[in-house]
């Protein structure tokens, strides 16, 4: 496994899955991105409803839990990115889900309306007048195809992002868990004793029993003895 840096930006670099954008960003960075987005988009939106006049009253049940859950969303992305437990984002999935069907639908629509300029849709979503010509409506209903197109392809990249984020966290607390449940399993280390120091055997300056020093004087005394013995009279 390759190791770009440790610590919170711990990146598995060996598997090419993990990567969005051609291979270049790995999916965990582009979380990262989407987190600082995300939040900067719900700062204005909550700005806007605090401080700009009767904008919170305006807004309705619908667009308040929106904006709820998407806060309570980036919440969850963050503490996700920093112990990555991929349970943590289940909230940010299941909203992307949501944001990319809407989008989706009303771009189908918008797509109708480019096929059918003058129909009663066009004139009911886009505000058309009789009075309008062919070139304006496909103009108009273009650009805003155009604009939900976009919106649509990057909440599916956000949404793929988050779908290898999940999978990415997961195979890597699973890792983990291999890891630590060898290195619980594995024998301790345990160092051998030292073998304790033999006192050495006094030297044996006399190696055969059958001889001592007592013995060697007795045979002095002996031949005194004899030496003694054989002393004759002396000669005249």
């Amino acid at each position: 496994m390759a190791i770009t840096r440790s610590g919170l930006f711990t990146l598995e670099t060996s598997n090419p899955r993990f990567f969005t954008c051609c291979a270049r960003l790995h999916v965990k960075v582009a979380l990262a991105i989407i987190i600082f987005f995300l939040g900067f988009l719900e700062l204005t939106e909550w700005y806007v409803y605090i401080f700009v006049d009767r904008a919170g009253e305006s807004a309705d049940a619908g667009q308040a839990i929106l904006s709820i859950w998407q806060l309570v969303s980036i919440i969850c992305m963050t503490l996700s990115f920093i112990t990555e437990k991929e349970e943590l984002l289940i909230p940010f999935i299941l909203f992307m889900i949501f944001v990319v069907t809407s989008f989706a639908f009303w771009a189908m629509q918008i797509l109708v309306i480019v096929m059918f300029p003058y129909s009663e849709r066009a004139n009911h979503l886009l505000g058309f007048r009789d009075d309008t010509d062919f070139m304006m409506r496909e103009k108009i209903a273009l650009t805003v195809l155009s604009v939900f197109a976009t919106i649509t392809t990057m909440t599916g990249w956000f949404l793929h992002v988050g779908l290898a984020c999940y999978v990415y966290f997961q195979s890597r607390n699973r890792e983990n868990k291999v890891k630590a449940s060898a290195r619980e399993a594995r024998p301790p280390m345990v160092a051998p004793l030292a073998a304790e120091p033999q006192q050495p055997k006094p030297a044996d300056n006399f190696p055969n029993p059958n001889f001592s020093i007592s013995d060697d004087e007795d045979v002095d005394e002996e031949e005194d003895k004899v030496f003694e013995q054989k002393v004759g009279p002396s000669m005249v």
